[in-house]
């Protein structure tokens, strides 16, 4: 396959410096220049014993980074002693080492652990958590032993509240990403030695370490970057844009780059100019204005004349056109929400080719194996369409989605909610119903899951204060400013506003 990097690209990926930071803005080619740069490390040195590690924070992320990689390089670039992936796989392989060598002790004994994202669905323990409420997390003193450890949080959150059930998790073997870094970040702080056997481990396995998006990197992932450096001889190479950084509300902590990273260590940098994306002069200069930090306006455009919606939210997205086709209807935290995820599903796929978002998080609420779903789909959750089609109020096929959830899935039957969500998911449902007959549907997508991706015509729902703070001009010191920029620079030919049903309401009263 054939890729033409420009001048700045080759001397990038090609640089033979042991510290490179890469700043590549939306559309300036930041995975092709990951890539092009795994790829000549890996061709430079090849070493059998020592591998290049390819690191993002997606499976999606990381999945495409691999693909690159691959469609240049061929699939023997990605094979072992090398490896692509996340840093979530890479903390749990470092902790697995501590383990290994007795400097950690897990509950119940265990080396190796069942690491999953989160237990909503699994135990009923786990559930949402008020402010200031004590939340358990998995961590440790200096003797190295991980236990249930509580801190107060300062906003709501999914979590354990009691130490009991949390400790009974622990003790299964069975570990949440989140547990996974809690647990690794106080002991690479507090037990002696720790630290110098991870810069260890790191310096024997991998030779070179390209890290793409920096800027979503929280303090564990910085810590992490730091031992590479401080292994003298494993090369580091960061790539990313502090302009997208969108990840704050996972603890992402964007400015610590540059202080524990970038002012700490000699990188050489490299700026990436002129982007391949932006096709005309409307998104040309908007990306330059937002860049400078100028006032923007955004002209307003029709759901039916963009390739795709964008929005901070899933629930703003089924509110700018009946054309637009969000993937999900919010994130899945009950079983009802996993069934009417899984009605959706069945629509995304047969509409747009696409799966919804929060389908895996769907079949773990309702304990249903990914094997056989598409029969699942067929015989029980496609009928509900096709009588939606023909009439069948919401308020009903809502509960025909409980009957279908009920004989499907080993889990209880889905119950009802408050008065209030329940009328919310009756309303989703008749917003479903809209789109059953439309033939030119767009996916519908949150700014997070369009991050790294373009369409020929973007249509963007902003919020009131999305536009007073565009009026004002944007600043990457902000994670929602970060926000309304990465959304405003996934168009190559267009960008413009979507209005909201009661705009659209007023506008035709008016």
């Amino acid at each position: 396959m054939a890729i033409r990097l420009t001048d700045e690209q080759v001397l990038a990926a090609a640089s033979d410096a042991a510290l490179v930071n890469i700043v590549s803005g939306p559309g300036f080619g930041k995975t092709t220049v990951s890539a092009a740069r795994f790829g000549y490390l890996h061709h430079r040195d090849p070493d059998v014993r020592r591998g290049v590690l390819g690191l993002s924070f997606t499976r999606s992320a990381a999945g495409e980074l691999r693909s690159r990689i691959t469609a240049r390089w061929g699939h023997r670039a990605v094979e072992l002693p090398n490896l692509v992936t996340t840093f979530d796989d890479l903390h749990m392989r470092m902790l697995h080492h501590l383990l290994d060598l007795e400097l950690v002790t897990w509950p119940g004994g265990h080396q190796r652990l069942r690491v999953i994202d989160d237990f909503r669905g699994i135990d009923s323990d786990y559930r949402w958590l008020s402010t200031g409420s004590y939340r358990r997390y998995a961590g440790c003193g200096t003797d190295g032993v991980i236990t249930s450890l509580s801190e107060r949080i300062a906003e709501p959150k999914f979590g354990f509240g009691k130490k009991g059930p949390h400790l009974t998790v622990l003790r299964s073997g069975t570990s949440s990403h989140d547990d996974v870094r809690r647990a690794l970040r106080t002991a690479l702080k507090l037990v002696p030695g720790a630290r110098d056997a991870a810069v260890a481990w790191l310096a024997a396995t991998y030779r070179h370490v390209v890290v793409d998006e920096i800027y979503d990197a929280d303090e564990l992932d910085i810590f992490t970057c730091m031992c590479v450096a401080d292994t003298q001889t494993a090369t580091l190479t960061l790539v990313g844009d502090p302009w997208q950084a969108l990840y704050d509300w996972r603890g992402a902590t964007p400015e610590k780059v540059g202080t524990y990273l970038l002012d700490k260590y000699p990188f050489t940098p490299y700026e990436q100019q002129g982007s391949f994306r932006f096709a005309t002069h409307q998104t040309i200069e908007l990306a330059r204005a937002l860049r400078a930090g100028e006032g923007v306006t955004l002209p307003p455009v029709a759901s039916t004349a963009v390739d795709v919606a964008l929005g901070r939210t899933w629930t703003t997205l089924w509110t700018v056109g009946d054309n637009v086709l969000p993937l999900a209807f919010r994130t899945v935290g009950n079983r009802i929400d996993a069934a009417l995820n899984l009605l959706l599903d069945e629509v995304t796929r047969t509409k747009l080719g696409r799966k919804s978002f929060g389908r895996q998080s769907a079949l773990v609420h309702l304990g249903i194996s990914e094997e056989g779903i598409e029969e699942v789909l067929l015989r029980h959750f496609r009928p509900i369409l096709s009588e939606l089609v023909a009439g069948l109020p919401a308020v009903d096929a809502l509960e025909r989605v409980r009957d279908a959830a009920e004989t499907v899935s080993p889990m209880p039957r889905p119950s009802r909610l408050k008065a209030q969500a329940e009328a919310q998911r009756v309303q989703e449902v008749e917003r479903l119903r809209l789109r059953l007959t439309r033939s030119d549907l767009i996916p519908g997508l949150t700014v997070h899951q369009a991050k790294g991706c373009e369409w020929p015509q973007v249509g963007v729902a902003l919020t009131a204060a999305h536009e007073a703070a565009l009026s004002a001009g944007l600043t990457n010191a902000q994670e929602e400013h970060c926000v309304v920029y990465v959304a405003l620079t996934r168009a190559r030919d267009y960008c413009g506003s979507l209005r909201h049903e009661d705009e659209l309401d007023f506008a035709a009263d008016a």
